[in-house]
């Protein structure tokens, strides 16, 4: 089936590719506030690493590890939850940062 041109492989590889620019962009935002942290020594820096690093980095590896293993109906569902925890963490950095 083709989209836009497109073949369904073709689709694949830029699905690919832009899920592993997303988690290297996430990768070098949480290093770079993992540097921030060690200057600092402040929670708010570590919990956006922390965010920042569940947002993108774990929960494409959580994704691709429920797709070897559950069902296809339920299997967004872990890196879902692996997102909503990554906002978690980063609202509570913005609140530590708040108070700061």
């Amino acid at each position: 089936m083709e989209v836009a041109g497109l073949s369904a492989d073709t689709w694949i590889t830029v699905n690919t590719a832009f899920h592993l620019a997303q988690t290297g962009v996430g990768l070098l935002i949480a290093a770079l506030a993992l540097v921030g942290y060690r200057r600092r020594r402040t929670r708010s820096i570590l919990a956006l690493a922390i965010g920042i690093s569940l947002l993108t980095f774990v929960s494409y590896l959580v994704t691709l590890s429920a797709v070897q293993v559950l069902p296809r109906m339920v299997f967004p569902l872990p890196g879902t939850l692996t997102e909503l925890v990554g906002l978690l963490v980063l609202l509570y950095a913005i609140v530590l940062a708040r108070r700061d």
